[in-house]
């Protein structure tokens, strides 16, 4: 049903009866709240988008002279706005990979019954829906990927963090605040995870979860953790002083990090201050000050700069880090220490 708010919507296929049925199926089902744009090739699409305003791309893989996850990875180049879902017929582990790292946001596989297509019409409206949290990224050596990690589960968040370092190297998936899958070229499971937390360098951000092809990763988080931790350890002491050269495909790289972090604290609350998890009980009150006086001078940030909202703060101690973040209704503190390890 209608909300009341207008999209356009460009489904982009080489089949002209199929673009003909969307167009008058979704265009009923949205009662006409979706404008629908179809064009049978790229370069078609490409003259609807510089004519109008898409607010989704929707691309069948299978398409003449660009396919459709050549036509993905370009409009991630030149609109890196524009929401981007890949809907094809001939669904495989392979393409989906593929389509994932060159920037849909969605890969669907085309419905066989109206039931079908009912789903595929309320997975496009929720990407539709969803806003990208601005500002949540950060870069591997800057920010470790453990403390983000950590911050998702503790409050039980469902999203992806993609990780990046020229290419898209992989994607841990946490679901509910578990750790439930993680891929990075051949590598799937703890062996990727392990890889992706032992990165060198490079760039994450946070993606909008969606449900991963399988379940790889099992046993609580904080478990898993401490093993890649273990293993990134375990490597460095075996005389790695370098790091290796990071190939996007497979994904080889050496645990080269000069530091290890220990979990000190943590403490999620809601705004009000309700206590939802605290891992540090004597120093709760401080703590959840703390976190609504950042959470007030943030608000305060955004008012008088105009540059999106400021939902995170790192500050570096002597003895290692302190996050505080604001997001979803939630205030996460935690501490982290930082022990240097051996050059």
């Amino acid at each position: 049903m209608s909300n009341g708010v207008k999209h356009n919507i460009l489904f982009v296929d080489d089949d002209a009866d199929f673009l003909l049925t969307l167009r008058d199926l979704y265009g009923m089902m949205s009662e006409h709240s979706w404008e629908i744009f179809t064009a049978t090739s790229a370069n078609n699409a490409l003259e609807i988008l510089d004519a109008h305003r898409i607010d989704l791309v929707v691309v069948d893989v299978n398409m003449p002279v660009i396919d459709g996850i050549q036509f993905i990875g370009m409009l991630q180049r030149r609109h890196p706005k524009l929401k981007r879902a890949v809907l094809t017929g001939l669904a495989s582990q392979e393409k989906r990979t593929a389509a994932l790292a060159n920037g849909a946001d969605l890969f669907i596989e085309k419905a066989s019954s109206p039931e079908g297509y009912r789903s595929i019409f309320a997975m496009l409206g929720e990407l539709l829906q969803w806003v990208p949290r601005e500002g949540f990224q950060g870069v591997l050596r800057k920010v470790g990927l453990n403390d983000v990690i950590q911050m998702e589960c503790l409050a039980r968040n469902s999203s992806i963090l993609e990780i990046y370092n020229e290419h898209v190297l992989g994607r841990i998936y946490i679901q509910d605040g578990q750790l439930i899958h993680a891929i990075g070229g051949d590598l799937k499971g703890e062996h990727a995870l392990y890889k992706l937390l032992s990165l060198p360098g490079g760039s994450f951000e946070l993606a909008q979860f969606e449900h991963p092809p399988e379940k790889t990763l099992n046993g609580a988080w904080e478990m898993l953790l401490m093993e890649a931790a273990r293993v990134r350890d375990e490597n460095a002491a075996q005389g790695s002083n370098k790091p290796d050269e990071v190939d996007p495909q497979t994904l080889v790289v050496a645990a080269t990090s000069t530091t290890s972090s220990h979990l000190e604290e943590t403490l999620v609350c809601t705004r009000t201050g309700d206590t939802l998890f605290d891992a540090a009980p004597e120093e709760a009150e401080a703590r959840i000050a703390w976190l609504q006086a950042v959470e007030q001078q943030a608000a305060e940030l955004s008012r008088v700069l105009p540059l999106g909202s400021f939902d995170r703060l790192e500050t570096q101690t002597a003895e290692g880090r302190i996050l505080s973040v604001s997001r979803g209704g939630k205030l996460v503190f935690v501490r982290v220490s930082t022990a240097l390890g051996n050059k």
